[in-house]
């Protein structure tokens, strides 16, 4: 194993700043967004037309698992209701639903969002985040700066 010299330490700060410059606003992103609840859906419908041919009892089936899906976001993640319609839009256009479709399911997200209150286990996801946070203090040691 060789010596650490001017030339190599310059080149690992070089590659950290190069690959902070290109990748560091996704990694940013990741980062902030790594426990976000993902978009899941089992029933979707892709078109109008599909969703128009659709029996009534599968329309309402569809939709109830929109507003659930909406209501856990909102909870899970701190979002306001129209944040969380915008969400469900995206979401719905990146997997392959008509963009009038997806609005369209917007106000159904934002009204169940208003309405309902978290389900409970929503609340166990906010409980869990809350308390993997472990306390740095332990009884007789000295409380760092850093901690506080």
């Amino acid at each position: 194993m060789g010596s650490l010299d001017f030339g190599k330490i310059t080149t690992i700060v070089l590659m950290f700043f190069i690959v902070a410059f290109f990748f560091g606003g996704e990694i940013k992103y990741w980062y902030e967004h790594k426990d976000d609840l993902q978009f899941d859906l089992k029933n979707i419908s892709y078109t109008e037309e599909h969703y128009a041919k659709m029996e009534e009892k599968d329309k309402q089936a569809l939709l109830k698992e929109v507003a659930t899906l909406c209501v856990r976001k909102r909870y899970a993640d701190n979002l306001n209701c129209d944040d969380t319609a915008y969400w469900l839009a995206n979401s719905l256009e990146e997997e392959g639903v008509e963009s009038n479709l997806a609005i369209s399911w917007m106000q159904t997200c934002k009204d169940a969002c208003e309405t309902q209150s978290a389900p409970p286990f929503a609340n166990e996801t906010q409980d869990k985040r809350k308390n993997t946070k472990k306390s740095t203090q332990r009884d007789n040691e000295k409380k760092w700066i850093w901690d506080e």
